[in-house]
């Protein structure tokens, strides 16, 4: 089966793409399936509470973007292939921050072309 948008919402947020795929007996997508995110920018909304509003590419997070996790964390900065990776802010649910560099989904202090470097405190 297959759909423009999302029926699980009847706001806004109905404007994910499109899916092809299985579904569950209310009709909902579960199991194999397949959702054509948009290429330039876009909000996905995910059942878990979690959102990304940024930019895509190729149906991956790519570019500029914040990601909004459920326990109200959030990640604003650079994304390359669903990955955080460039310069960003994580922000914690306690107000914490962290700004600085990020490697394929990691923190990192230093990058360069020869060699990746975690720094980290350890108690």
């Amino acid at each position: 089966m297959s759909d423009l948008g999302s029926d699980e919402f009847d706001d806004e947020r109905s404007k994910l793409g499109e899916y092809e795929g299985e579904r569950n007996e209310a009709g909902e997508r579960h199991g194999a399936g397949k959702a054509v995110l948009p290429n330039g920018d876009g909000t996905y909304y995910f059942k878990s509470g979690a959102r990304y509003v940024g930019d895509y590419y190729q149906n991956k997070k790519h570019g500029q973007g914040t990601f909004y996790y459920p326990d109200g964390s959030r990640y604003e900065g650079s994304w390359v292939e669903d990955l955080r990776k460039g310069h960003g802010v994580y922000t914690y649910v306690n107000g914490d921050t962290y700004d600085g560099e990020w490697l394929d989904h990691m923190r990192s202090n230093n990058i360069d072309d020869d060699e990746v470097v975690f720094e980290k405190d350890y108690i």
